[in-house]
């Protein structure tokens, strides 16, 4: 894909689960699972951007590419935003579109990075921002709060994006829920724009980043995809994803 980098936020002061992004996980760093299957996209260049020379010299050691951003960046999204103006003095060129993955996505698709990235780039991009959403199979975990939950128009808008369980069930219906995946797409004036923003209200409330843009007026395209994804926040996420690894490694060799 012509003029799209691909850039994953990895910092080292998790607050409910510290270190995770180089936690490992079958053998790999979290962070490395994400960037390979960012490699396998194959929408562009891929790099790390973290504010720890350990998660960077882990990143290097295992054949990938990162770069140095500031401890205190508000949010992932403006560490993308630096970590983009740094590549771009550095390799001389201005790139068109950028995904935003998130370093704690360790079962993402290269298929779902390709499709969010397709979402901003071109002539027309289909919004401002591009996202990720899977339907939630089981919707009683629509209440838990670690699970973001998107809202999303017939035509693939994103229209809100909460903690809480959403849309709200009036009398029998039975709403289809849909899961958030920790990846965005921006056009290039896009994220100039949104890291010019101060956090919104609703963004501080439900400290959610994607809150900002909406707040603001910016659109988000969403790709509806069939991942299993289990973002990795919490010490129960990663004992889950460990298992989902397992089970896939038997798939692939049932007589190991």
């Amino acid at each position: 894909m012509k003029d799209c980098v691909v850039i994953i936020p990895a910092r080292m002061g998790s607050t409910r689960l510290p270190r995770k992004v180089l936690l490992p996980l079958a053998g790999l760093p979290v962070v490395e699972w994400c960037r390979r299957a960012a490699v396998k996209a194959g929408v562009g260049p891929v790099v790390v951007a973290t504010d720890h020379p350990e998660i960077a010299g882990t990143v290097e050691r295992l054949g990938g590419t990162a770069v140095m951003t500031p401890a205190g960046c508000p949010s992932g999204t403006d560490r993308v935003a630096k970590a983009v103006k740094a590549l771009e003095l550095a390799r001389g060129r201005r790139f068109r579109a950028v995904v935003n993955l998130q370093g704690d996505e360790p079962f993402i698709r290269a298929s779902t990075i390709r499709a969010v990235a397709r979402l901003v780039s071109g002539a027309k991009p289909a919004g401002d921002l591009s996202t990720a959403v899977v339907a939630l199979a089981d919707a009683r975990r629509a209440s838990e709060p670690n699970l973001v939950k998107a809202v999303v128009a017939k035509d693939g808008r994103c229209l809100y994006f909460t903690r809480a369980p959403a849309p709200y069930p009036a009398k029998d219906a039975k709403p289809a829920y849909y899961q958030h995946i920790g990846i965005y797409g921006y056009t290039r004036a896009a994220l100039e724009r949104f890291v010019r923003l101060p956090p919104s209200p609703l963004e501080k409330l439900e400290s959610l980043e994607q809150l900002r843009a909406l707040e603001d007026g910016m659109t988000i395209a969403a790709a509806v995809v069939d991942d299993r994804t289990v973002a990795i926040d919490t010490a129960n996420d990663l004992a889950r994803a460990a298992r989902l690894k397992s089970q896939d490694a038997k798939q692939r060799n049932p007589h190991a």
